[in-house]
């Protein structure tokens, strides 16, 4: 049996509303994004060691805000496992920090395919074609179809968000993924990319 689809249009609306702020915020910085709800699990597979309720893909699961609090070890985790596609970045950007990787085999979520991911200090997103509110549509129809809803089993530690991007690289760009708001959190904090860092006086 279908599960009520109420829950899924409520968030979807909030989402849709959002859009228009997020929009004009290029640089969004952590904790809260305008344009993040609840987001929900997006398939029903086998549960991974360091997800909640995760199917086996560090990234997918990143994605789809299926990670758990060992989300700290994505990077390590994406270089052993995705190495052709995680060893080194395609760009990087400051103010905030923001890597991006192009991959050799596309990741689909939220009803969306993306060869390209951006990693932020607590968030992973995928990079998709197309205006904020057409992508929305689609994120829309996708969780539509699910048999899961939205809010799931999920807490407010973990956001759906959804925005423009315009720095180089990623102009009329949209971002969507999920934000992680564990304490202390930087997923770009790992000891592989000690190279980035100034020596301490």
């Amino acid at each position: 049996m279908r599960t009520s689809s109420s829950n899924k249009r409520c968030a979807v609306a909030l989402l849709l509303a959002c859009i228009g702020t997020a929009q004009a915020q290029q640089r969004p910085v952590p904790p809260i994004a305008p344009s993040s709800v609840p987001a929900a699990p997006a398939s029903t597979n086998a549960p991974a060691q360091d997800s909640v309720d995760g199917t086996g893909d560090p990234l997918f699961d990143a994605l789809t805000c299926r990670s758990g609090p060992d989300i700290g070890r994505l990077l390590p985790r994406l270089r052993r496992e995705r190495p052709d596609d995680f060893v080194q970045t395609e760009r990087q950007y400051s103010d905030p920090p923001m890597d991006l990787y192009r991959l050799e085999t596309p990741v689909r979520a939220w009803g969306h395919e993306s060869d390209a991911v951006v990693i932020t200090a607590n968030r992973v997103l995928m990079v998709v074609g197309g205006s904020a509110d057409d992508v929305a549509r689609v994120l829309e129809a996708s969780l539509a179809d699910s048999e899961t809803p939205l809010s799931g089993p999920l807490d407010d530690l973990h956001a759906l968000v959804l925005y423009t991007e315009e720095r180089p690289g990623l102009q009329q760009r949209v971002l969507i993924g999920c934000e992680y708001r564990f304490p202390d959190l930087s997923l770009l904090e790992d000891p592989d990319d000690a190279w980035r860092k100034a020596p301490a006086p």
